[in-house]
């Protein structure tokens, strides 16, 4: 099995683009995780300093020392390349969407399986600080406002202006795909069980998927046996930047926001507007990886990935998509 009982993980970053930076920030703060090689067929010496790099990933992938893989390439390549990392027999953490659709989901499960390594797939969302806090004072808040009756989640990004799609986005495969996946990981940290009624893709650009805009109403059950109802919509056509999450507790006529773009937490009630939480972090999407890299170390620890958690996501977002395949 790819660990290191001396809790020292080597791990490669393969793929060096604008994600990677990221994950390299995050690692180099926690300080209990190596990043002992880097692969990208493009990277330059300048980039990496004094890593080593690789411009074929096969050559990376001969160091016995080598632990486990972060995959950063290019969305469309995440199966192929923890396909590799797999088959080496290195432990395989994927950036979100590691799958296309469930019979992917099935063969790195089988060849992990097979070569006794485990499967992290890396939803940096999960750890944006305002959402760990609101899943961890859930309690209190249950407590305090009685049960979730509905939520409302909307995701906009300004990836499509001017009749085509940005150049920071040209690796993306559709909102859905790569919003609602943040949405879907998010609220899978908070239910038990989500269930997609509908969903509705607009617009089109080239690509595999190709949606600019999609919604999807839900029902949701959360660990207090609750049942209640929510609606998601992603946006890529707005021409900002805006992300939040409405929680409703019709008990105590409140709602709560999650404004993801300011990670705060906010109470709407009859005394008016408070905020319940607000983070320090200055950089709202290194803020997401501090907390992932933080979640993978104990996972290195553990040696057990998270593989039945992306399935329930995986298979909720792919539903009605693929023909149907939701199955794994």
């Amino acid at each position: 099995m790819a660990n290191n009982v001396n809790n020292q993980f080597n791990v490669a970053i393969v793929g060096y683009g604008y994600i990677a930076k990221y994950w390299e920030d995050a690692i180099l703060r926690n300080g209990k995780i190596n990043i002992v090689e880097i692969y990208d067929n493009k990277i330059t010496d300048k980039e990496v300093n004094t890593l080593k790099f690789y411009k074929n990933l096969s050559s990376l992938l001969e160091n016995d020392k080598l632990n486990t893989c972060i995959t950063c390439t290019p969305t469309d390549n995440h199966y192929e390349t923890a396909m590799e990392v797999l088959s080496s027999g290195k432990n395989a953490v994927i950036e979100k969407p590691s799958v296309l659709n469930m019979h992917e989901y099935n063969n790195l499960l089988e060849k992990a399986e097979q070569n006794h390594v485990f499967i992290y797939n890396a939803f940096h969302f999960v750890y944006s600080p305002e959402i760990a806090w609101f899943r961890n004072s859930l309690n209190d808040v249950f407590k305090s406002h009685g049960r979730i009756g509905s939520l409302y989640s909307y995701f906009s990004d300004p990836y499509y202006t001017d009749g085509k799609l940005k150049n920071r986005a040209l690796s993306l495969l559709g909102s859905w795909v790569d919003s609602g996946s943040n949405i879907l990981s998010m609220l899978y940290s908070i239910f038990e069980y989500i269930a997609i009624d509908s969903l509705t893709l607009g617009g089109q650009y080239n690509g595999k998927y190709s949606d600019l805009f999609s919604t999807a109403p839900m029902m949701f059950k959360d660990s207090r046996n609750g049942t209640g109802f929510g609606h998601t919509v992603t946006n890529w056509v707005s021409n900002s930047s805006f992300k939040y999450t409405d929680f409703m507790f019709p008990e105590t006529n409140s709602k709560i926001r999650l404004n993801h773009s300011q990670l705060k937490v906010t109470l709407s009630d009859a005394t008016g507007i408070r905020v319940l939480f607000s983070s320090n972090e200055n950089n709202r999407l290194l803020a997401h990886y501090y907390g992932l890299v933080d979640a993978l170390y104990q996972v290195l620890l553990s040696g057990k990935g998270n593989e039945e958690y992306w399935k329930m996501v995986y298979s909720t977002m792919y539903a009605l998509m693929n023909g149907g395949e939701s199955n794994a």
